[in-house]
């Protein structure tokens, strides 16, 4: 069919919603993104791993090579005691990943990863627009509208919904299907059980060390630090009291926020520097803390409304794979809505639709599950206070070490290879000595 006659309206101007709209474009389906910010463009934002699978779809796009230019470098992984800050493990596996895979991880800034989406997308003068916050969204049997707060009516064929973790979509979508179906639907299944900072401080006189990912944990929170010679970036991990959890994740004000800081000071990040230590040198305007919410939804779309990303799998930031699994669940849906579109000699019925939304969420929810299920796993084990986890970080992980076994060969095998990739885009990209098992066209 002419795909000019399918409009994709696509909610939230993140980097999940700009790369949706880089896959569209290679489509040549038409679409409107829509920003309820004044701008999708942001200085603020904390440090994202983009792991080599996605490096590759980032490459498929076109933006590989001005990524690696603003990409922080990252060479090892150390594990540190956070209460004696001594060096528990120490893991070089990244600098196997370029080998094994043609690609090699890109720490990078969430505001420079969005202002490369942003700055490469054809036509976005006209398909991006921004101060549009959404009031509601009504389907029928041709199409959907979509409301406006400014009263602007947008009418398209699909909406997709990649407004977040905080997802209005997502509201309004399950609105809609309990009045469809009686069926009783968590409006917000997204539950915060941790919490913590993200920021970043001066790295000129504490001499952290450059280019290793530093992890501390044992002391019941776990901190994670990056630091090149100017800067160290941080996140800091917490449970949340049981009375706290729940499904607030508002951001603190900065007297909560130093509050916070204050329980973390003592805790070592590496040897010689506590939190406290990072924290006096802190940008407070830029900190932020949050409660950081997670979950897993079962319906990923219902009728011309579908789910992407954070708004259907959230997981802390742990386990660095958020971008990662969002932007390949966005994939799935691109290449799914792309054949549709390819075979489709009209414009797709509803119930098309409803079947290309189902093989969508087949495709991703087993691979993003075990995923997810891992970073749950993960940030219980290293947030955990006892003889058992303090037994198992001193003297089984250095040996069983996932990361260590044959120089990150294993994760190479179980993960990262598996990645999606544009299926109508004819690419060859990067290969490394481990095969990637999904090829596109060439």
């Amino acid at each position: 069919m002419d795909n000019k006659s399918f409009r994709v309206i696509i909610i939230g101007g993140g980097p999940v919603g700009l790369y949706l709209a880089h896959t569209l474009a290679l489509a040549q389906i038409d679409y409107i993104l829509l920003e309820r910010q004044a701008s999708v463009l942001n200085k603020n934002g904390h440090l994202i791993f983009i792991w080599p699978q996605t490096v590759r779809l980032l490459d498929q796009i076109g933006v590989h090579e001005q990524l690696r230019e603003v990409a922080i470098p990252l060479h090892a992984k150390k594990r540190i005691d956070g209460i004696t800050g001594g060096v528990m493990t120490n893991s070089h596996f990244w600098e196997s990943m370029e080998e094994n895979h043609g690609y090699a991880f890109l720490p990078l800034l969430r505001p420079d990863l969005v202002r490369i989406l942003y700055g490469n997308l054809p036509d976005k003068e006209t398909r991006v627009r921004t101060s549009a916050e959404v009031v509601d969204i009504q389907t029928t049997a041709n199409g959907v509208r979509v409301y406006l707060h400014d009263q602007t009516v947008l009418r398209g064929a699909i909406v997709i919904g990649a407004d977040g973790v905080h997802n209005r979509t997502r509201s309004l979508m399950q609105t809609l299907l309990r009045r469809a179906t009686g069926a009783a639907v968590d409006i917000d299944p997204m539950v915060a059980h941790f919490h913590g900072i993200f920021g970043r401080a001066s790295n000129k006189d504490l001499g952290i060390e450059q280019a290793v990912l530093l992890e501390s944990r044992g002391s019941g929170s776990v901190i994670q630090c990056t630091a090149t010679r100017e800067t160290v970036h941080f996140v800091t991990l917490t449970p949340l009291p049981v009375a706290a959890a729940g499904r607030r994740g508002h951001q603190a004000t900065l007297q909560k926020m130093e509050a916070h800081a204050a329980l973390l000071a003592d805790i070592a990040v590496c040897p010689g520097v506590q939190f406290g230590d990072i924290w006096r040198r802190s940008d407070k305007n830029t900190a932020r803390k949050l409660n950081q919410k997670k979950g897993f939804l079962t319906c990923w779309h219902h009728d011309r409304i579908v789910l992407v990303g954070d708004a259907v799998h959230k997981g802390t930031s742990v386990n660095g794979l958020g971008l990662t699994y969002s932007l390949h669940s966005a994939a799935a849906l691109a290449n799914k809505l792309q054949h549709l579109l390819a075979t489709s000699p009209t414009n797709p019925s509803t119930v098309l639709l409803d079947g290309t939304f189902r093989r969508y969420q087949r495709t991703r929810e087993a691979e993003a599950k075990q995923i997810w299920c891992n970073g749950r796993a993960i940030i219980r084990q290293v947030t955990a206070v006892s003889w058992m986890a303090w037994f198992w970080d001193h003297y089984i992980l250095p040996w069983v070490d996932i990361e260590r076994f044959g120089w990150g060969l294993l994760i190479s095998l179980l993960l990262i290879r598996h990645g999606h990739t544009l299926l109508y885009i004819p690419f060859e990209g990067r290969q490394g000595s481990v095969r990637w098992t999904r090829q596109p066209k060439l």
